[in-house]
């Protein structure tokens, strides 16, 4: 996927920030009215207490799934940082990035500075999934499927703070489908695949 052409707008896609679809996941889900408490009986000199519940412990796979859905939260939250000067310095994109994803990082904050440009706002990802892996590899992978809304995330001009003509039709929330591997224990980005044929 190659993320910008030079004096053209970046394509959206790449790495940047899932914790905003937690924030929108939580936001409206709170009830102003504190939850009346219920009656309690008084428990029959007969019955004993019930046993403690206690959650089992996730699988090694499940686990390797939570941490790779991090990392993956991890990367888009450097992309955006990154995009906003636009600058590596002072992110830990590079931690989570690599190959493609990173190559197309760099190419993006070259022509961000070339154009004299930056990305205000942010990007939302929601419906963050692990769709398929292979996790007794050497190496182990996984695919990761996300629905990625970009209608808050915009191209600027850095001296002026104004938004760049962007196309009226242009997709704005769409499935976006990466690549993790994990090295040396860290699972890293390898590449995104934008698909604005499929909104989400």
């Amino acid at each position: 996927m190659r993320r910008v052409r030079s004096g053209t707008a970046p394509r959206r896609g790449g790495a940047l920030a899932l914790l905003l679809a937690g924030l929108a996941a939580v936001s409206g889900c709170s009830s102003a009215e504190p939850a009346s408490p219920k009656p309690t009986t008084p428990a029959s000199p007969t019955s004993s207490a019930p046993a403690p519940v206690t959650p089992s412990p996730d699988s090694p796979e499940e686990a390797a799934k939570k941490q790779a859905v991090a990392a993956y939260q991890a990367y888009w939250a450097e992309m955006t940082k990154a995009f906003a000067v636009p600058a590596f310095e002072g992110t830990d994109l590079k931690r989570y990035a690599v190959a493609d994803a990173l190559a197309n990082a760099q190419e993006t904050i070259a022509n961000l500075n070339n154009n004299k440009r930056t990305m205000a706002g942010k990007p939302v990802l929601s419906n963050t999934t692990v769709t398929g892996g292979q996790l007794e590899k050497k190496t182990p992978s996984v695919s990761v499927s996300a629905c990625l809304d970009v209608a808050a995330w915009k191209i600027v001009d850095k001296k002026t703070g104004k938004p760049a003509p962007m196309p009226t039709n242009a997709a704005r929330k769409y499935v976006i489908t990466s690549s993790l591997e994990r090295w040396d224990g860290s699972w890293k980005v390898l590449k995104d695949e934008l698909h604005p044929d499929q909104p989400c």
